[in-house]
């Protein structure tokens, strides 16, 4: 040990594997405490921007202000409703309004929140082009990390932090797997200037159901932040069932390459994306499918989820996506990265018996995130399974069905039940 830490509690040397969203916060949260931190991120500093933007519980962003993890004036949308819609012949347009369901969401863009957490580590901290390859406790307190270009590193603790297909998890619980939901989520961003109309999108987010799914609609900021009409981006996702045993074909990009979880924009044969855009003005309101139809170098992820029997073993710990995997429809990686790297923050702070903090610390992300999961798989079933016709429903049967279906509490959609 290195001495002790701001709290009185041992001072640690700790290292984190990846340098995304939870990666980057747990290393903040633990510099801060006085501990010691590496970061390793297998890719360049110029981390990518995921996505055009990112919807999350407004809690969220309350926490990363509370704690300073982002600039007071990081520009944000508000979204207080989703608007549950429905083509129809009547209103095949803008389609039919079922529902409009009180939310507590806000939307950013991915870059400039991530550009926040990332000027927030100490320069000395963060590696990048280091892909560790393998991960191993040699004893109680001591864990070593080898990467690939032969560089060993060794550390009292060891957060992985490296996304949905972690090597941390696949070493720790080999035994489990992602499990695929059977559907996609097929996305892409327009620029505000290339829109025939905005004010269809003003204030919260729209929901478009169809049989067989749901697509998923928002203004984030733009890529330079601005939040000024006419410089916004357009946000947008949509469902799309792919049978397991089609999956392999689906995600294989324009070069042939075969993709293991996604397909990068601008890599998706222009076929699919044709008969996709094709099946969209089928499937939803024309302002909607418009929107689609207009989205340059469109992209896709295949939707998986897995629980984990526990989040650390010995001294070494999944923190993020890395840990317990949930669906998109919750919102939940950048919630599930924030609340791992503070809670473990907590359990660290001012403790003198570290593995005693880290099992009470384990417990409780165990609990919450497997519950997060189990929500997105509600979720699921809801809105792309067996997803009913809004447009036979008034609100009290919408509230009703969604109350029967989603059984778990949210942090950001609101129900009367």
């Amino acid at each position: 040990m290195a001495g002790m830490d701001r709290q009185g509690g041992p001072s640690l040397r700790v290292g984190v594997i990846g340098g995304s969203i939870s990666g980057c916060t747990v290393a903040v949260e633990l510099s801060r405490l006085g501990h010691e931190v590496v970061l390793l991120e297998r890719s360049g500093e110029e981390l990518k921007d995921r996505g055009a933007g990112i919807g999350i519980p407004s809690k969220v962003l309350d926490t990363y202000f509370e704690r300073d993890l982002v600039s007071p004036d990081i520009p944000y949308f508000t979204a207080d409703e989703f608007w549950r819609i429905w083509r129809t012949d009547a209103a095949a347009h803008y389609g039919h309004i079922a529902w409009r369901q009180p939310a507590l969401m806000v939307a950013l863009n991915w870059g400039v929140l991530y550009r926040n957490l990332r000027e927030r580590v100490p320069e000395r901290a963060y590696y990048t082009r280091r892909q560790v390859t393998a991960i191993r406790q040699e004893h109680a307190d001591r864990v070593l990390v080898d990467c690939a270009d032969g560089e060993r590193w060794e550390f009292d603790l060891v957060v992985c932090a490296d996304g949905y297909a972690s090597l941390g998890r696949a070493i720790l619980f080999p035994e489990v797997q992602l499990r695929y939901a059977g559907y996609v989520l097929w996305r892409g961003f327009l620029d505000e200037a290339d829109m025939a109309e905005a004010e269809p999108l003003a204030g919260g987010v729209r929901c478009a159901g169809y049989p067989g799914g749901h697509g998923i609609f928002y203004f984030v900021p733009g890529a330079d932040g601005s939040v000024e009409s006419g410089h916004r981006l357009v946000n947008w996702g949509k469902y799309v069932q792919v049978p397991e045993s089609e999956l392999a074909a689906f995600m294989t990009d324009r070069a042939g390459q075969q993709h293991e979880g996604s397909l990068p924009p601008g890599s998706m044969p222009a076929p699919t994306e044709r008969a996709l855009k094709d099946r969209a003005a089928t499937q939803l309101p024309a302002f909607y499918a418009d929107l689609i139809e207009r989205s340059p170098d469109t992209f896709a992820y295949a939707v998986y989820d897995c629980e984990v029997p526990a989040y650390r073993r010995g001294r070494v710990c999944l923190a993020g996506d890395a840990g317990a995997y949930a669906r998109p429809h919750t919102g939940a990686g950048a919630l599930k990265g924030v609340d791992d790297a503070i809670s473990l923050s907590a359990a660290l702070k001012g403790s003198t018996d570290v593995d005693s903090a880290l099992n009470a610390w384990d417990e409780e992300r165990t609990r919450v995130d497997n519950q997060l999961v189990r929500f997105g798989n509600q979720l699921g079933q809801a809105l792309v399974k067996e997803i009913p016709d809004w447009s036979t429903m008034d609100l009290e049967a919408m509230q009703q069905w969604y109350a029967s279906v989603v059984t778990i509490e949210s942090d950001y959609i609101r129900v009367s039940r």
